[in-house]
C-alpha cells in the first residue's frame, strides 16, 4: 500500500469517527433520553446530606472531596508501604517494577532538589521527603479525578433548596440511586429549578406523592396527544398569518403540556411531551452530587497543601539561618546603622514589603493548583457536553499532562522557596560591620 493510500484510509477513519461522534451526540443518545448534558458546576466541596453533620459537629457535612482527600491520602500511603516492602527497606539492589517506578520519581525531584539547595543534612533529610511526599500525593490526587465513575456517578438529589438551584434535567424511573438522567435533547442545558419545584420533588420522594399508575399515564398521554393536535391545528394559521409568534405558539403547547402532566404528576417541575409522559419519566428535576470530586478541586485542600509548604519554608529560613533569618523582614540591623548608613531606611521598608511578598506565596500555590485543577474538569465536562464520544478522549490525555505537571510545578516551588529562605540575604551587612 503506497503512502497516499494509507494517507487516504487514515482519512477515511477519520471522518468516520467524526461522523460517529456528531451522530451520538446529536442524534442516537438524545433519541435514548441519555444525551450528554452540562453538569451542575459549583466550587464548594458538595455534601451527600446536607442534613447530616460531619462528626455530629453541627454546619458541617461529608463532602466529595473530603473523601477524595481521603482515599488519596491512603493510596499514598499504601503505595509508599507497598514500595518499601518490594525494596525491602530500600536496600535490594536489583529493583523490581514498583521499587523501578518509585526510585524514578524519587530521583526526579532529587534531582531538583539539588539544582536548587545546596545538599546539607536539612535539604536531604527534611526538604527532600517533603517535597517528594507532596508531589507523590498531588500525583495521585489529580491523576484520581480522571478514573471512570469519579466525579460522574453518585448520588440524585433534588435541585433547589440546599442544592443548587438549576438540576441536570428530569429522571427516567424512580429517583433513587442508578436512575438514568432524562435528557431527550442535544445540548441541553440545565433547567432552572425553584424552591417550590424542590419541595414538590421533595414530597414525591417521601412518598407523599404517590407513583401514577402505567394505566393513568397512557390515558394521560393519549388525551395529551389528542388535544395537542387540536391546539397545533388552531394556533399553525395563526403563526402563518402572523396573528402570534412562534414563541406564543410554543408557549401555548408548553402550558398545556404542564397541564396534562400535572394531572397525574402533582407540582410537576416540567411539562412533559406526550411520547416522554407515556415512558414514564418522572418530571422533578434532580442533580448528581458525585460520591468522589477531584480532591484538589477544594480550595480548602489547596489552601491546606499551601500552608504546610509555607510553614515549612519559615522552618527552613530560621534552621539555616537563626535569628538571621527574621532581618530578612524586620531589618533591625539598618535601623542600628543609620547614622553611619541612612539609606538603611529604605532597606528596612524593603523588609516590610517582604511579608507580602512572603504571603503572596500561600496565594501563588493556592490558586494556580486549584484553578488548574477545577479549570480541567470544567474543560473535560463542556467537551463531553459539546461531542459525546471519541474526542474527550483527546482532552483526557491533555489533562493528563497538565495534572502531572502541575504535581511537579507544586513541589519544585517548595524546593526553589525553601532555598531562598535558606540563602543568607545579610552577608554584606555582616561583613560591614565587621570591618568596622
Amino acid at each position: 500500500m503506497s503512502a497516499t493510500q494509507r494517507g487516504l484510509v487514515i482519512f477515511a477513519v477519520i471522518v468516520v469517527a467524526l461522523f460517529l461522534c456528531i451522530s451520538a451526540t446529536f442524534s442516537w443518545l438524545p433519541a435514548a433520553g441519555s444525551g450528554a448534558t452540562l453538569p451542575v458546576i459549583v466550587v464548594p466541596g458538595e455534601p451527600y446530606d446536607t442534613k447530616v453533620n460531619f462528626l455530629g459537629i453541627s454546619g458541617m457535612a461529608t463532602t466529595n472531596t473530603w473523601v477524595a482527600t481521603l482515599v488519596a491520602s491512603v493510596i499514598t500511603l499504601l503505595v509508599a508501604a507497598l514500595a518499601w516492602r518490594a525494596s525491602r527497606g530500600w536496600t535490594k539492589e536489583v529493583p523490581g517494577r514498583l521499587q523501578a517506578l518509585i526510585e524514578m520519581l524519587g530521583d526526579f525531584v532529587y534531582g531538583q532538589t539539588k539544582s536548587f539547595t545546596p545538599i546539607t543534612s536539612l535539604s536531604r533529610n527534611w526538604l527532600y521527603p517533603l517535597a517528594a511526599s507532596i508531589f507523590l500525593f498531588l500525583l495521585i490526587a489529580n491523576w484520581m479525578k480522571l478514573l471512570p465513575g469519579v466525579e460522574t456517578v453518585g448520588l440524585l438529589h433534588c435541585a433547589g433548596g440546599s442544592y443548587p438551584e438549576y438540576g441536570f434535567s428530569i429522571t427516567a424511573g424512580h429517583p433513587v440511586l442508578g436512575s438514568q438522567l432524562y435528557v431527550p435533547q442535544a445540548l441541553s442545558s440545565a433547567q432552572p429549578a425553584s424552591a417550590e419545584n424542590y419541595h414538590a420533588c421533595e414530597e414525591y420522594k417521601e412518598g407523599k406523592i404517590a407513583k401514577p399508575s402505567k394505566e393513568a399515564v397512557a390515558a394521560a398521554a393519549a388525551e395529551l396527544k389528542e388535544r395537542e393536535t387540536a391546539l397545533l391545528a388552531e394556533l399553525d394559521p395563526q403563526v402563518e398569518a402572523g396573528t402570534i409568534t412562534a414563541q406564543d405558539r410554543t408557549e401555548q403547547v408548553n402550558v398545556l403540556r404542564k397541564e396534562v402532566t400535572e394531572s397525574v404528576w402533582p407540582h410537576t417541575t416540567v411539562g412533559l411531551d406526550a411520547d416522554t409522559l407515556e415512558k414514564g419519566v418522572v418530571p422533578y428535576l434532580q442533580v448528581i452530587t458525585p460520591f468522589i470530586r477531584g480532591a484538589t478541586t477544594d480550595l480548602n485542600l489547596t489552601l491546606g497543601l499551601a500552608l504546610v509548604s509555607f510553614f515549612a519554608i519559615q522552618i527552613f529560613g530560621v534552621i539555616s539561618q537563626g535569628p538571621n533569618y527574621i532581618q530578612k523582614f524586620f531589618n533591625f540591623r539598618a535601623l542600628g546603622n543609620l547614622g553611619k548608613k541612612p539609606m538603611g531606611a529604605i532597606d528596612f521598608i524593603v523588609g516590610l514589603l517582604e511579608i507580602v511578598s512572603e504571603l503572596g506565596k500561600i496565594v501563588s500555590l493556592t490558586f494556580r493548583l486549584f484553578g488548574n485543577m477545577f479549570a480541567g474538569g470544567i474543560l473535560l465536562a463542556v467537551m463531553a457536553f459539546l461531542v459525546a464520544l471519541f474526542l474527550p478522549i483527546v482532552f483526557l490525555g491533555l489533562e493528563l499532562i497538565i495534572t502531572t505537571i502541575q504535581a511537579f510545578v507544586f513541589s519544585v516551588l517548595t524546593i526553589v522557596f525553601s532555598a531562598q529562605a535558606m540563602e543568607s540575604h545579610h552577608g554584606d551587612d555582616e561583613h560591614h560591620e565587621a570591618a568596622h
